[in-house]
């Protein structure tokens, strides 16, 4: 019944994955026109031949020996008992190698440069007889020997015949098959643009990847502490500031909120099981996690909480450059002893939080990490701090994080919007609960408010309401009846 649902389609999704598909690709609609019109237009005119038709209508006329001479002569009539009979017999005749080689002795050429069908009216001996050719000279000259040696041929078969002429053997000297370009080109245009948007539309088929918290529950128990939602930039002449940050004015109000909602939720589990120490890492790069941690350091801090965040992802160090433009000591000084703790940490002015964080990318990493010093460090700030955030590299690529949650308490795991699948998301997790830190819950990162607004994922069903302090807020999972771990 589980793997039913899980293979049901879910139409709002497929829709939104369809819309968000044609948003970042639509120029393969016209590209793919424009391609599929020039095809259109090459393969019509690549593979034309121009064909000329020559044509003439006759009446044919049976005969039988005069009687009454007792010669030779020959009289011709219509019968009409012979009409329907004729009618399907001159094809057939038009057809036979006999009537064939006939034309060609009277042309005097090897092959036939065109070819010869005749068109009979019902229960009547009228017939129209049509050459077509690549050359109008061709189709001509085969009409009139097919007139002129027809009756001899045919003279087997339905006995002696005589054509009354009823409109000559003429040719046009324009082709009759011109190509319609325009159409064509319009065709082939409307199949490559169909061709696109079904690509789009099985773009949005095939997409696996998590974008609503339900998802996350098919695979695993972890609640939601929370919905953060995208934070979207609009270029203001050549000011492109795009700090996602608290001091950020141009941040909007409901993402303040949203991470404040989500710190008050740690600050209530972690006081429950009276750990300092918070992990925050994520499947993959580029979740926004370097981001979040900063945040929730900056609403922790807002909250008179004395805060420390280390920047636990030496492979990049990018954490730094997100709080000031000046050169620091982070782990590496100071487990390698180049600098003593308490010079390598640093106190930003406008939030006053802590930071040990460096400014370049490290080298032997799992060496670092795994040192004695590192427990000693982190032993040494749990003494002087109320809190601690360790941002650590994604758990997906590198050993890293589950190295870093054998100093931590308690572990905040990152899940972006329609980012990562949920085999990735799960392999993730079940790294990290080989460790000691507990896993507290997850974090939905950078969630589309236009998707229906703050009504949808920020304050109503996945902010405030159902997934905030609704079912997994201060009910369920939240302030009220506690999960049993």
């Amino acid at each position: 019944m589980e793997e039913q649902r899980e293979m049901e389609i879910d139409l709002g999704t497929l829709i939104w994955n369809f819309l968000r598909g044609l948003k970042k690709t639509w120029y393969l609609i016209p590209l793919l026109a424009l391609l599929g019109g020039a095809f259109g237009y090459g393969k019509a005119a690549g593979f034309y031949v121009p064909m000329y038709q020559a044509s003439a209508s006759f009446t044919v006329l049976t005969g039988g020996t005069s009687e009454d001479t007792g010669s030779e002569s020959y009289n011709f009539y219509y019968d009409s008992s012979t009409a329907g009979q004729m009618a399907k017999t001159f094809p057939y005749i038009l057809g036979s190698n006999l009537l064939q080689e006939a034309i060609l002795g009277a042309l005097g050429v090897d092959a036939l440069n065109g070819s010869i069908s005749a068109k009979a009216v019902s229960d009547s001996n009228l017939i129209t007889m049509t050459v077509t050719s690549s050359s109008p000279q061709d189709a001509k000259d085969i009409l009139e020997s097919a007139i002129k040696v027809y009756p001899d041929v045919a003279r087997f078969v339905i006995g002696n015949t005589r054509f009354n002429m009823i409109d000559m053997p003429s040719v046009s000297s324009v082709p009759y098959n011109q190509p319609n370009y325009t159409r064509t080109v319009q065709k082939w245009a409307l199949v490559g643009a169909a061709g696109a948007v079904l690509l789009i539309a099985l773009f949005a088929l095939l997409r696996k990847t998590i974008q609503k918290p339900e998802e996350i529950k098919t695979i695993m128990s972890l609640p939601c502490l929370g919905n953060i939602p995208e934070v979207r930039f609009k270029a203001r002449g050549k000011q492109n500031h795009q700090e996602v940050s608290f001091f950020n004015s141009r941040i909007p109000q409901g993402f303040k909120e949203s991470v404040m909602s989500l710190q008050v939720r740690l600050e209530r589990e972690m006081g429950d099981r009276k750990a300092k120490v918070l992990l925050i890492t994520s499947t993959v790069s580029s979740e926004g996690k370097s981001a979040t941690a900063l945040n929730l350091a900056y609403a922790f801090a807002s909250h008179g909480k004395k805060v420390l965040l280390i920047d636990g992802d030496l492979r990049k160090q990018k954490l730094r450059s997100m709080m000031t433009e000046k050169q620091g000591k982070g782990l590496e000084s100071v487990i390698k002893g180049n600098v003593p703790l308490e010079e390598a940490l640093e106190q930003e002015e406008r939030s006053s939080i802590w930071m040990l964080c460096g400014d370049k990318p490290a080298s032997r990493i799992p060496k670092i990490l795994n040192h004695k010093k590192m427990k000693e460090l982190i032993d040494s700030c749990r003494e002087t701090m109320d809190l601690i955030l360790i941002d650590a590299p994604p758990c997906d690529l590198f050993e890293d994080a589950g190295i870093l949650s054998e100093y931590a308490d308690c572990i905040l795991y990152l899940i972006r919007h329609d980012f990562v699948t949920k085999r990735r998301v799960l392999e993730g997790v079940s790294a990290l609960e080989e460790g000691n830190a507990q896993l507290l819950g997850y974090a939905f990162n950078r969630v589309p408010v236009h998707r229906g607004g703050y009504g949808y994922y920020g304050y109503g069903r996945y902010g405030y309401g159902y997934y905030g302090y609704g079912k997994y807020g201060y009910g369920k999972y939240g302030y009220g009846e506690k999960k049993t771990q």
